[in-house]
C-alpha cells in the first residue's frame, strides 16, 4: 500500500520529469510585453533529481571544468555522471543538501565539497578520493564539519577576512540562533583539516544573507534580514561583531548581493524574497544619529521565490548584472505564486533610468533556480555560461553571445 508520503515524491517525480523534459525546451514565450532576450542559450539538461545544489570545478584533473550536483558528478564535456554520496529525501521530497562548495581542504591537490541540509544537525566535507578512486567510480568518504547546525537554510563560502582562505557563513531560518561562521583551517600533503565554528553575535538573524564591505571600512560586513553584523579589526574570530538593526526582511535570499548599484562609491544592497514576491535593492545613504540609511527600490515584484542572486558580467561588456530566478517549490508549493512559471532573468542596470532593465534568460521552459547558480566559461569561448541545479533537473545554459544587433 502506498503511504502519503510515498504518493507525494512519486507525484513530484512525475511532474519533475514532466518539467525537465528535453522536447519542453523548445521556445516557451516570455510574458507580455516582455522582449526576447538579449543573449542567445543554448539549453542543455543535464539529470533529474531533486537535488538543489551545484558548483563547478575541475574535478579530475583533466583540465576540464565538471559539474559537481548532490549525488553526482558530471563529467565535461558529454557530463557523464559519477558518483559522489548517497542522499536522503526528508521531509517528502528535499534531498538532504543544500548547496554544494567545492575545495580542496586536505591540500591533496584533488577538489573536495562541503555540504548541508535542512533538516540535519551536521554540516559534512565529502573527500574527493583522486586518480584511481574516481576511475573505480569510488563514492566520496564522508567527514564532519560541524554539528549542531540545524534549521540551516543555507551555507554562503566566502572569504571573510582576505587571507585567501573562505569561511563558511551558516544561516538559519530561525531567529533565535546565533550567528555562526565556521573558520576552515585546510591540511597539507593529504592531512586532515581542521574547522572552528565561531559566534560572532546574536540571536536575531533568521532567513537571508549576504558578504560584503558595508560601511567602507575595509572589511567584509555580514548581512542579515534584521540588518548587519560589522566586522571588528584584527582578530574577527575572537570578538563580537558589533549588530546594525536596520530591517525588517522575511525570508530574504540565500546569498543576498553588498554591491555598489548606481556607482556612488558606496555599496548598496540587493536582496530577493525567497518565499514571497520581490527583488529590490536598497540604496546606501548618508549616516544619520550613527546609523547607515538606506532608501528601498522594487526592481521586480511579477514572479516569487528569488531563493538566490549572483553578480556576474554575463553580456562581456565589463559591467555585471543581476541573475536569478523563481526557485521551484521552495516551500512544497505552498509559497505565494508557487504553482506560476519558472524562470531565470539578468537584470541590468540603467545609469540613465537609474534602475533596472529586465532581460530574459529562461521563461516557462522548466528550468527555474534552486539554492545556487553557478557562472563560469565552461566551453571555452569567453562567454561566461551558467550552471543550476533545482527540482526540474540539473542544466547547463551556454551563452552563445548576443542575440541580435
Amino acid at each position: 500500500m502506498m503511504t502519503k508520503r510515498s504518493w507525494v515524491r512519486r507525484v513530484v517525480m512525475i511532474v519533475i520529469a514532466a518539467g525537465a523534459c528535453p522536447a519542453l525546451l523548445q521556445a516557451a514565450e516570455p510574458p507580455t510585453g516582455q522582449a526576447q532576450g538579449r543573449i542567445r542559450w543554448e539549453k542543455r539538461w543535464i539529470f533529474n533529481d531533486l537535488n538543489e545544489g551545484i558548483d563547478v570545478v575541475d574535478v579530475n584533473h583533466d583540465g576540464k571544468l565538471d559539474i559537481l550536483a548532490g549525488t553526482r558528478w558530471f563529467e565535461a564535456p558529454k557530463w557523464k555522471p559519477h558518483v559522489v554520496r548517497d542522499l536522503r529525501v526528508e521531509n517528502d521530497e528535499f534531498y538532504t543538501s543544500n548547496g554544494d562548495h567545492a575545495i580542496d581542504l586536505n591540500g591533496d591537490g584533488w577538489m573536495d565539497v562541503i555540504s548541508g541540509s535542512w533538516f540535519a544537525h551536521q554540516i559534512y566535507w565529502y573527500e574527493n578520493p583522486g586518480k584511481d578512486g574516481l576511475a573505480a567510480g569510488k563514492k566520496w568518504q564522508e567527514h564532519l564539519v560541524a554539528d549542531q547546525q540545524h534549521a540551516c537554510e543555507g551555507l554562503v563560502m566566502e572569504d571573510i577576512d582576505g587571507d585567501g582562505v573562505p569561511e563558511l557563513v551558516v544561516d538559519s531560518w530561525t531567529a533565535d540562533r546565533p550567528q555562526i561562521i565556521i573558520r576552515i583551517k585546510p591540511g597539507r600533503d593529504g592531512k586532515p583539516p581542521a574547522f572552528e565554528p565561531v559566534h560572532i553575535g546574536g540571536p536575531g538573524t533568521g532567513h537571508g544573507s549576504g558578504v560584503g564591505d558595508i560601511n567602507g571600512d575595509g572589511r567584509a560586513d555580514l548581512l542579515v534580514c534584521r540588518g548587519w553584523y560589522e566586522q571588528p579589526k584584527g582578530e574577527w574570530y575572537a570578538k563580537k561583531w558589533e549588530f546594525h538593526e536596520a530591517f525588517e526582511f522575511d525570508h530574504i535570499s540565500v546569498p543576498c548581493l553588498v554591491v555598489d548599484v548606481n556607482g556612488d562609491g558606496r555599496n548598496d544592497l540587493i536582496v530577493g524574497q525567497a518565499h514571497n514576491f520581490g527583488l529590490r535593492w536598497l540604496e546606501q545613504g548618508p549616516v544619520r544619529d550613527g546609523e547607515i540609511t538606506w532608501t528601498p527600490h522594487q526592481i521586480d515584484k511579477s514572479y516569487s521565490q528569488i531563493h538566490c542572486l549572483v553578480w556576474s558580467d554575463l553580456d562581456g561588456d565589463g559591467r555585471k548584472e543581476v541573475i536569478t530566478g523563481k526557485r521551484w517549490r521552495g516551500h512544497k508549493g505552498h509559497d505565494p505564486g508557487g504553482s506560476e512559471p519558472i524562470c531565470m532573468y539578468r537584470y541590468v542596470w540603467n545609469s540613465a533610468k537609474k534602475s533596472f532593465d529586465r532581460d530574459v534568460i529562461t521563461y516557462d521552459q522548466g528550468i527555474g533556480t534552486g539554492m545556487q547558480i553557478r557562472t563560469v566559461d565552461l566551453d571555452g569561448d569567453e562567454h561566461l555560461d551558467i550552471a543550476v541545479a533545482g527540482k526540474t533537473g540539473t542544466y547547463v545554459l551556454f551563452n552563445r553571445g548576443p542575440a541580435g544587433p
